[in-house]
C-alpha cells in the first residue's frame, strides 16, 4: 500500500505542479472511500468500490478519467458501472476512457480482465450506449510492451 506522501508524490508527477504544491493534496477517507482534493479545487481523485452508489456526487463532475476500469469489469457489471457514472456527471458531461485492444480481439474479447474493447463495445445499450454519445476513437494513446493497444475513446453524457 503506498503512503500518503507517495500518493501525493505519484499525483504531482502524474498531475504536474512545483515542489509547494505537493502538499496541496488534502486527504479524506469516508464511505470506504479514499478521497483526494487539490486545494484548486480542479481535481478529485477517488479510491474504492466503483460499484458503490455514492449520492453525494450526482451531478457532480464536468469530466471522469477512467484508466482502465471498464475494461476490468466483467459484461454483468458494466451496466450498473455506467449508470453511475453518468449519474455522477452534469449534463453534458464527457469521460475519457483508456482501455486495452488486445491484437486478436475478435478471439479473445470475452477473455479477461483486462478485456479487448472497441468503441463498438463500449456504446452497447448495456454499457455506456444507453446514456452516452461516443464523441471520438482517440486511437492508440500510448505503446505497450504486449501484444496490446492502450486506446483512448471520448464519450459525452446525453
Amino acid at each position: 500500500m503506498m503512503t500518503s506522501r507517495g500518493v501525493r508524490q505519484a499525483m504531482k508527477a502524474h498531475f504536474g505542479g512545483s515542489s509547494s504544491e505537493e502538499e496541496s493534496w488534502e486527504k479524506e477517507e469516508r464511505d470506504n472511500t479514499i478521497i483526494w482534493k487539490h486545494s484548486s479545487g480542479r481535481a478529485t481523485l477517488m479510491v474504492g468500490d466503483a460499484l458503490q452508489h455514492r449520492p453525494d456526487l450526482e451531478n457532480t463532475f464536468d469530466a471522469v478519467y477512467d484508466k482502465d476500469s471498464f475494461g476490468a469489469l466483467p459484461k454483468d457489471l458494466r451496466q450498473r458501472f455506467c449508470s453511475l457514472i453518468a449519474t455522477y456527471l452534469k449534463q453534458d458531461g464527457i469521460v475519457y476512457l483508456e482501455c486495452k485492444l488486445k491484437d486478436n480481439h475478435e478471439e479473445v474479447k470475452h477473455i479477461g480482465p483486462p478485456y479487448s474493447l472497441r468503441g463498438e463495445d463500449l456504446m452497447e445499450g448495456t454499457s455506456y450506449g444507453s446514456s452516452f454519445h461516443y464523441v471520438k476513437d482517440l486511437g492508440t494513446v500510448y505503446e505497450l510492451k504486449m501484444p496490446m493497444q492502450q486506446t483512448g475513446h471520448i464519450l459525452k453524457r446525453k
